[in-house]
């Protein structure tokens, strides 16, 4: 049975600090070395924490040493992640580090494809093109737009048409008729 621990460095920093608070550092430790995968996500949102920096380190050579799997992530290479120490940095850029861009139009519709099967929806062919073409940002906000179409589709019970996601998805903002005086919102 492999053990697989995935965690944000935000939350992994949190428990850390809550270990410390509550003198279970001992129980945070054999948590993080005793994993066959440790997976983190955003690491460069340990930068500029000390104490963070230090167990981690220390959590790290752990599994290398047991030659574990470990594999992060983060908006940057290892190298120019500032604020973290340079034995950890090191440590950072041992394995491979691998750019990863954002997703082509086929790629977005075969996740948008993939999405609503899991929630079992019909959604015709051009709506999955419409969506994917006008979302630039990242897969979040793209499978967003799509969970907003088939919530409204639902709502209303319409089938998921071009005709409604370029409703959902293209509606003015909402613009309040009458002002109000700034003594009232006080």
């Amino acid at each position: 049975k492999i053990s697989v621990v995935y965690q944000t460095a935000d939350r992994f920093v949190n428990e850390f600090i809550n270990a410390i608070r509550f003198d279970k550092i001992h129980k945070f430790q054999e948590k993080y070395q005793t994993v066959d995968v440790l997976l983190v996500d955003d690491i460069q949102f340990i930068s500029n924490k000390e104490q963070t920096q230090e167990a981690f380190f220390h959590i790290f050579n752990s599994l290398y040493e047991s030659h574990k799997q470990v594999v992060f992530s983060s908006d940057t290479v290892p190298q120019d992640i500032t604020g973290i120490a340079e034995r950890l940095r090191s440590r950072l850029a041992w394995g491979l580090v691998t750019d990863l861009h954002a997703p082509g139009l086929e790629t977005k519709i075969a996740i948008l494809k993939k999405k609503s099967a899991m929630y079992e929806e019909v959604v015709a062919e051009e709506v999955f093109d419409f969506i994917a073409s006008r979302s630039t940002a990242n897969i979040r906000e793209l499978e967003g737009a799509l969970i907003r179409v088939m919530a409204f589709a639902s709502l209303t019970k319409q089938p998921v048409t071009l005709e409604l996601a370029k409703k959902v998805l293209t509606r003015a903002p909402v613009v309040m008729s009458r002002s109000i005086e700034s003594d009232r919102i006080i």
